[in-house]
């Protein structure tokens, strides 16, 4: 019998962790670094970097984000962003709201009445929607029965005088 030989030594390639997001990079290297020390300075230079690249001023490269102080500005930036910025859709359909009404007292007509436009498309205005009625007539079940069995004598009606008729003969012109 024979039995496998496995080295131990074989190195291996180094393999960068692959992220599709920022926010997910940066919280893992923010729990990688709160298990590693309690405290980080953040130094002047470390949060213009994290604006930047918060930005999109600077790409998020490997030797950008190698950086303790900027991994920690960048985690207070993105955590702000989330929880302040958008909270609700409430929040940011309320500050829509407000700049098309403080917009629509511009001096310039056409930002004034597309303004307007767009405040009257707002649903709780419901000024410009389309909206359809339908009117339902409940009427006695004798009466839809008088009526069915009109429209049915008709259709038998019909169909008896196509079969009654003969066809039409054809001459040649």
């Amino acid at each position: 019998m024979q039995y496998p030989v496995i080295d131990t030594d074989i190195p291996y390639a180094p393999y960068p962790p692959t992220f599709e997001d920022l926010q997910v990079r940066i919280n893992a290297a923010f729990n990688s670094l709160a298990e590693i020390c309690d405290e980080v300075e953040v130094s002047d230079a470390d949060i213009e970097d994290a604006r930047a690249v918060f930005t999109g001023l600077k790409a998020p490269t490997e030797t950008l984000l190698s950086s303790p102080g900027t991994i920690v500005h960048l985690k207070a930036i993105l955590d702000e962003y989330d929880k302040v910025v958008i909270q609700s859709a409430a929040q940011l359909r309320t500050y829509v709201t407000n700049k098309l009404i403080i917009d629509s007292t511009n001096p310039d007509p056409r930002i004034r009445i597309k303004c307007y436009e767009l405040l009257g498309k707002i649903s709780d205005v419901g000024l410009f929607t389309d909206k359809t009625e339908i009117t339902m007539r409940h009427r006695p079940t004798e009466e839809l029965e008088q009526l069915l069995r009109e429209r049915l004598m008709k259709t038998f009606e019909a169909d008896q005088n196509d079969i009654l008729i003969p066809p039409a003969d054809i001459t040649d012109v």
